[in-house]
């Protein structure tokens, strides 16, 4: 065999190791940051709850800036796979009528 054949054998071997070799490390690194998803995923459902609670204990009401919170914070929290129930809270404080302004 010539020079340039193995060269071209090796490199094709060599990449197809290195391409199962990738994805393995990443996986590796997911799932040693999975526990911190999850707690930061767990926190976002726990404002949000709060947030939800907020404005039932308030009559259905909330203010814009409530609602914009709560808009951002499930952004994240689904990010991060969250939804169901956070899903639902969420569409409650969106729902919710609009507190006037108390000048």
């Amino acid at each position: 065999m010539n020079q340039e054949a193995i060269t071209i054998i090796v490199a094709i071997i060599g990449s197809g190791g290195f391409g199962a070799l990738v994805p393995w490390v990443l996986d590796r690194i997911d799932n040693r940051r999975d526990p911190l998803h999850e707690g930061v995923k767990e926190l976002l459902f726990c404002k949000l709850e709060l947030l939800h609670q907020q404005m039932v204990d308030n009559g259905g009401v909330c203010t814009v800036e409530t609602k914009q919170t709560a808009e951002r914070i499930y952004r994240a929290y689904h990010g991060l796979g969250g939804n169901g129930v956070g899903t639902e809270m969420r569409n409650d404080i969106l729902d919710a009528h609009i507190q006037e302004d108390r000048q």
